[in-house]
């Protein structure tokens, strides 16, 4: 009797904390196929900030909205982050807030629901735990901090939140963002990349100034890097970027980047996230025959990507 007791105290817990949080979670339409979710998340001006997931918004114009009370309304793309798969959208109304972003990360255990409304006004949810919070390794490289939870995230539930007990939302799921299963996007991840989008169109990455091609090593590099077949070679480093003070030199060949190796554009893409904004990265180059390692401070890109 007790045990049910406390399994309904629970369901009230839960049932509550999506009730508080279902205003602030929309219906995407950016595809032909079903419909996904998205989530509120700030106000801005005259209008409201919309938060999905990138891969269920398929078209650049003619994107709608769908509210808790069945109404639409049209919608404009801001800008993606396709590393993490979310894209950031703007309505125009008065009366939709935004949810309740939690101050920090859920801990390892914790229940929590996931919440989706891909289909108007009726919201679906599903209850479960966290099991991991962390970031993982992408072709060598971390990614972002990421959240993993066991609640099944149904079809049309991308791009809606990940809420707590209290109905706050600690991110937002996606499962275009990992190459099996469904992750979260932790919310204070999110925060930053919309205030980077609404301001700028983009996400801000770390830059050092090269622009590369991938080339073959050959048989000078297998002593740094004896399993390596490929590198990025320098084709430029422009005056007053970071690369070229450090002593970058165009016709170099970046082998690693701290002790990780750079075997193809993408791997440099990853390696200059966001979250390297202003570190010094050690490259590990060879010039002429010759082992370097140089030291690189990164700066936020100055334009887009």
């Amino acid at each position: 009797m007790d045990e049910q007791i406390s399994a309904e105290r629970v369901g009230n817990v839960f049932a509550d904390a999506v009730e508080r949080a279902a205003p602030g979670i929309v219906a995407v339409h950016g595809r032909q196929r079903l419909p996904a979710t998205g989530t509120a998340w700030l106000r801005d001006g005259d209008g409201v900030v919309v938060v999905t997931a990138s891969h269920v918004v398929e078209r650049e114009d003619q994107i709608t909205v769908g509210l808790e009370d069945g109404s639409q309304v049209e919608a404009t793309l801001l800008g993606r982050d396709m590393t993490r798969d979310l894209a950031v959208l703007r309505i125009e109304h008065d009366a939709l807030g935004p949810v309740d972003i939690a101050a920090g990360e859920p801990r390892v255990g914790t229940l929590v629901m996931a919440v989706g409304r891909p289909y108007i006004p009726a919201t679906q949810a599903s209850l479960g735990a966290v099991v991991f919070v962390g970031s993982l390794r992408f072709r060598n490289f971390r990614t972002g901090r990421l959240i993993h939870a066991d609640p099944t995230l149904y079809p049309g539930f991308s791009g809606g939140p990940m809420i707590s007990s209290t109905g706050a939302v600690v991110g937002i799921n996606t499962s275009g963002a990992a190459q099996s299963g469904g992750v979260t996007i932790p919310a204070s991840r999110v925060s930053r990349i919309v205030q980077d989008i609404v301001q700028y169109g983009f996400v801000q990455t770390a830059w050092i100034g090269v622009t590369v091609q991938q080339v073959d090593l050959d048989q000078a590099a297998t002593e740094h890097a004896p399993s390596q077949e490929t590198a990025l070679m320098v084709q430029g480093a422009e005056e007053d970027t970071p690369a070229a003070a450090a002593g970058v030199h165009v016709g170099d060949i970046l082998i690693s980047m701290d002790g990780q190796p750079l075997e193809d554009v993408t791997d440099l893409q990853h390696a200059l996230c966001h979250e390297r904004i202003g570190d010094v990265v050690n490259l590990g180059v060879l010039r002429n025959g010759t082992w370097l390692e140089i030291a690189v401070t990164t700066v936020a890109r100055p334009d887009h990507p």
